[in-house]
């Protein structure tokens, strides 16, 4: 049997109770009408969790489509982009669709954790004033949480617009959007959120951004009308209604997590790094032609540090405590080969 553990999904459905409320909800919906263009009750619910005002809320068909409004604003040929590296392949692919070139800052990974250099981001920031600079905390794929000091400097010193990609923000002990409760967001701020990791609805495709009032207006702009449908938005209101049901497992994803990591790093020549997201970075001391058998389906990053005779990265998962034992043992098996 395979396990796929290469998308970052959440291994758990909804409860049996929130999923039987959605349906008869959805049973009873107008399937002739359009939606409320403004999402006014949609955002409004995602007001009350995470504490910015309603019209600061703008909905996307997944973090993805905010991704895409962000670069349709804000990036024209020819402009430069900032981000980290590693970091989530879409950004180049983006980058590369509006024709802007995406400047990055490697992160170091010989040492004990993945190691980011904040201060020359600052400096390369000011040095080559990027139209759009782009922030994922956690990291993907290293699963690293950027120091909150360092996110409020960036947003603050930043001349153009930053977007600060949250989408894994549940999963970690601290996210920069929280901290932020009670203050107004400055200006040029996207924080991308998404309710398809956390809150297991990768399959409902919804995600919002939390924005400076400017880039609200700018964002809203470039949305499509109607780019949610009634059925992910009457999903996503009735989950938000039920969010209790998320923090219960979030602590036990965490456990099941940091136990992997235990194990993994048990394993003579692996290293599993620490972990803030719902994946976890893994190097593993043979070749990807080794590992790569079809059992374990998992995402092996192209990073630089990698060689093709001796050791590749592997980016895996994080499904039930079964999965990750399994995967345990796999590792386990083919290094003593």
């Amino acid at each position: 049997m395979s396990l796929f553990l290469d998308k970052n999904e959440n291994p758990f459905d909804l409860p049996g109770d929130v999923k039987k409320h959605v349906l008869e909800k959805i049973a009873h919906l107008p399937f002739n009408r359009y939606p409320d263009p403004d999402y006014t009750a949609l955002r409004e619910k995602l007001s009350a969790y995470c504490g910015f005002p309603a019209d600061l809320i703008v909905p996307g068909n997944g973090g993805d489509e905010i991704l895409w409004m962000a670069f349709s604003s804000f990036v024209k040929r020819g402009d430069a982009v900032l981000a980290f590296s590693p970091t989530f392949s879409e950004y180049y692919r983006l980058a590369d669709l509006f024709g802007a070139e995406l400047h990055t800052v490697p992160a170091d990974l010989e040492g004990g954790e993945p190691r980011f250099d904040h201060a020359h981001f600052l400096q390369k920031m000011s040095a080559l004033k990027p139209s759009l600079v782009l922030i994922d905390s956690p990291n993907n794929p290293t699963g690293q949480a950027h120091p909150l000091s360092f996110i409020g400097e960036a947003a603050a010193l930043c001349e153009s617009t930053i977007v600060i990609d949250e989408a894994y923000g549940e999963f970690s002990k601290r996210d920069w959007l929280s901290s932020m409760r009670g203050n107004t967001l400055p200006e040029n701020v996207v924080v991308l959120k998404t309710l398809s990791k956390a809150w297991g609805l990768a399959g409902i495709r919804l995600g919002y951004a939390v924005c400076g009032k400017r880039m609200a207006g700018r964002l809203n702009n470039a949305r499509a009308p109607f780019n949610i449908n009634i059925l992910s938005r009457t999903a996503a209101e009735t989950v938000l209604d039920n969010a209790e049901s998320l923090f219960e497992r979030i602590e036990s994803f965490r456990t099941i997590r940091d136990d992997f990591v235990r194990k993994v790093n048990g394993i003579p020549g692996w290293k599993a790094f620490s972990s803030e997201a719902n994946f976890v970075l893994v190097k593993a001391p043979l070749p990807r032609s080794v590992i790569d058998t079809g059992k374990i389906h998992c995402k092996f990053p192209p990073l630089s540090q990698e060689s093709e005779d001796s050791t590749c990265w592997i980016r895996v998962s994080i499904g039930t405590q079964e999965d990750m034992n399994a995967v345990a043992v796999f590792f386990s098996t083919i290094q003593r080969r």
